[in-house]
């Protein structure tokens, strides 16, 4: 009995795992996958041909798939590098910029991070005010890594 319900928790744990973003899609020259949107790990994606998708995992590493007449898959990732919370800091990242109501507090002071590597911009995009300074050191973050979009 006690083997069954350890075997059914872990299951149960394995089933919500494997359900977690992987990725979120930083760019898309596809209207019908938006930029910000969560994708799990070797799912399929409907990209049409001629159109691309930028996506990021929580590691930083950063890749495009290029649409084809079949769905084309996202690439699997190991279940030990899933981190929500940095899925959750890839999504503040590539959602649009909210207008300020108040005038920003000139006492903010960013962390010293190395904004050239993903780890320092996810250090940076987390504390309040530094949000600005993080989304354009990622935007220049992934733009080396995979280069312009072809023509």
């Amino acid at each position: 009995m006690r083997s069954l319900i350890l075997g059914l928790a872990l299951a149960a744990g394995l089933a919500g795992a494997a359900a977690a973003a992987d990725f979120v899609v930083v760019s898309s020259t596809d209207p019908a996958i938006v930029r910000g949107r969560e994708v799990a790990s070797g799912e399929s994606l409907q990209i049409a041909q001629g159109r691309s998708v930028v996506l990021v995992d929580t590691a930083g590493q950063v890749t495009r798939l290029a649409g084809a007449a079949a769905p084309v898959r996202a690439p699997r990732t190991q279940l030990a590098s899933v981190n929500e919370s940095r899925v959750q800091v890839l999504k503040l990242l590539v959602a649009p910029a909210r207008v300020r109501r108040a005038a920003p507090s000139m006492d903010k002071v960013c962390p010293d991070a190395d904004l050239s590597k993903f780890d320092g911009i996810v250090t940076v995009a987390q504390v309040d005010g530094c949000l600005t300074t993080a989304r354009a050191a990622f935007d220049a973050y992934v733009l080396n890594a995979v280069g312009p979009e072809a023509p």
